[in-house]
């Protein structure tokens, strides 16, 4: 392996492990959503294991982000503009932003709730309904 590969697998690991943390993800959970061993991820984080461009793409769409995110800075197209792109994607998304996406991550795991939400606000429609016709 040479040092170039040890570097990219740390700066591929560290921008892994901030946006996993921005979201307040556990190394398990994302592990158990990505198929494989927490090892696997802490291997990652640490920059002591490479990642696969499959497992690239694959953390990527997890968290709904280009992949291109993940990638060091002298691989982007403008390395002024990406190292402010690369701040501002690593910075804590809003209390909406986080919203949604825990909302969502939840919906992905648990598409029952979709129907439930729904019944719900049948019934609600219905009891308006109801309460304006006397």
């Amino acid at each position: 392996m040479s040092a170039n590969s040890i570097d990219y697998d740390a700066e591929v690991g560290a921008k892994v492990r901030a946006l996993r943390l921005s979201y307040t993800i556990k190394q398990t959970d994302l592990a158990a959503r990505l198929g494989v061993q927490r090892a696997a991820v802490t291997r990652w984080e640490q920059g002591t294991r490479g990642l696969t461009v499959d497992m690239l793409l694959r953390i990527a769409d997890t968290f709904g982000i280009p992949a291109s995110r993940l990638l060091p800075d002298r691989h982007h197209e403008a390395a002024t503009q990406s190292a402010l792109f690369d701040q501002a994607a690593v910075a804590l998304p809003s209390l909406e932003e986080s919203a949604i996406i825990s909302i969502s991550h939840l919906l992905r795991e648990r598409p029952e709730l979709i129907i439930a939400v729904m019944q719900l606000l049948e019934q609600r429609i219905i009891a308006a309904e109801n309460d304006s016709n006397p």
